[in-house]
């Protein structure tokens, strides 16, 4: 009887341990454009990779280097899955590097085109290429109201 009372002791300590241990996803404004380009460095911070999936334009029209970005959550749902492939791990560990101290670093602009809104987004990141090309400009598109990753 007093071992069944320990284990359940530990057991219940354990779980009060780990509900103190949760950690507040990330909540997106997407009427921010800033907000949005936070979430790409929470993701790389956090590991939280499920973020990303909503971050690009819904109708498809955002350049390659911003559907990567919006893809690293298949990537990494595909490796907790099935393990992934060297190139998956790569691709998942070269995102955390590029973007885990990633900053804004000015403000944002906005114009219209053709009816449509985008905003500017400067910021900083790891690029692989070195510091020459870590200063970048992240560009949105404003869809129904919300902000979404278009080009970079």
């Amino acid at each position: 009887m007093i071992r069944l009372i320990l284990i359940l002791t530990v057991l219940v300590s354990t779980g009060f341990m780990a509900v103190g241990q949760y950690k507040k996803s990330y909540d997106i404004d997407f009427a921010d454009p800033k907000s949005v380009v936070n979430a790409i460095f929470y993701a790389a911070q956090t590991k939280d990779f499920g973020i990303l999936q909503c971050l690009c334009d819904p109708y498809g029209q955002g350049d390659g280097d911003t559907k990567d970005i919006c893809s690293i959550s298949q990537v990494a749902k595909q490796i907790e899955g099935y393990g992934g492939s060297v190139n998956t791990k790569k691709e998942l560990d070269d995102f955390v590097k590029m973007f885990k101290s990633g900053k804004i670093s000015g403000q944002v602009t906005y114009e219209y085109y053709k009816e449509t809104q985008y905003a500017k987004v400067p910021f900083l990141f790891n690029h692989p290429l070195g510091a020459s090309r870590s200063d970048e400009t992240m560009n949105l598109v404003k869809r129904h109201g919300n902000w979404y990753l278009s080009g970079f």
